[in-house]
């Protein structure tokens, strides 16, 4: 048994026609035939029956073909692996980040990547969520960077600090103080509070500014999404802290900017520590770090 006979026997499996199969690999029918028997021979049953002019495979051969199936799928695999071992130009990125960049930093950072020519062939899956799944996600290999809040008590994550992200209060349009410039955390003392619930990386932020006002925050609810808080902020349910994202026209809502003692919130690019990244996604993460768009972030 050798590659060649598995992957004549899963493209014959497809076409049921031996001279297409034949011709699509460059043989004499006669050639795949023997290929085909010789394998039958080895494995020790029969694979495929007669059908007319065409062949179908036997009930064994369908079974035999889930396994050949996947045999040849973990070696494409394989073979991407190990290309990617050695590639920068080639390659594949799983890349994870927080909501609240999902729609305008991100596309442009990959954008810009994809742009230069032996970026090219470098291909990306990505992947939303909150910090804490962001980190849990890395850990299970889900994927290789993420983009999120620094999260404390995670001693295999190693943390660099990428950027800042402004902090604004999302407020109802019905609201008086969505007519204020600025705002101060003090401004809401009385005010019923939209907050992120524990997973996400803005829940220690905040926690930490409240703390440093001395105020005891009326909290309304927690949400896990800027949606989310952007729907309720809408009808009044109370007053929302969050990163500066783009507000669709539906949301009755206003961005109102913090006091320069509360006006941003560090982003930081996570990796595993003891699991180095293959060339295609370390170029990337260093290209992360070079990138620079001030405005994406408001600074």
């Amino acid at each position: 048994m050798n590659l060649k006979q598995l992957k004549y026997f899963q493209l014959l499996a497809k076409t049921q026609h031996y001279t297409s199969t034949s011709e699509y690999f460059s043989i004499s029918q006669p050639s795949l035939s023997h290929s085909i028997a010789e394998l039958e021979k080895e494995v020790g049953i029969k694979l495929f029956q007669k059908r007319g002019r065409n062949v179908e495979l036997t009930k064994e051969g369908k079974q035999y073909l889930t396994y050949v199936e996947q045999a040849l799928s973990a070696l494409s695999e394989g073979e991407q692996f190990v290309r990617e071992l050695t590639s920068v130009s080639h390659g594949h990125i799983g890349l994870a980040f927080i909501y609240s960049i999902s729609s305008n930093y991100i596309p442009r950072i990959v954008k810009a990547f994809l742009a230069q020519p032996e970026n090219k062939n470098i291909t990306f899956s990505f992947y939303e969520g909150m910090s804490q799944n962001i980190i849990e996600g890395l850990r299970n290999k889900k994927y290789e960077i993420g983009i999120c809040s620094r999260l404390q008590d995670e001693p295999d994550v190693y943390f660099q600090k990428l950027t800042k992200q402004e902090l604004v209060f999302i407020i109802s349009n019905d609201h008086p103080l969505s007519k204020r410039k600025k705002l101060d955390l003090k401004d809401l003392a009385n005010e019923p509070l939209i907050l992120f619930t524990e997973r996400s990386g803005m829940k220690n932020v905040i926690d930490e500014m409240l703390n440093k006002t001395g105020i005891q925050p009326n909290i309304a609810c927690h949400v896990e999404t800027e949606s989310a808080m952007m729907g309720l902020a809408s009808i009044n349910y109370g007053i929302g802290i969050m990163p500066r994202v783009l507000i669709p026209q539906e949301f009755n809502v206003t961005l109102v900017p913090m006091n320069k003692n509360y006006q941003k919130r560090d982003i930081f690019i996570a990796t595993m520590e003891n699991r180095p990244l293959l060339p295609a996604a370390q170029k990337f993460y260093h290209f992360l770090i070079e990138y620079s768009d001030d405005a994406i972030f408001g600074r």
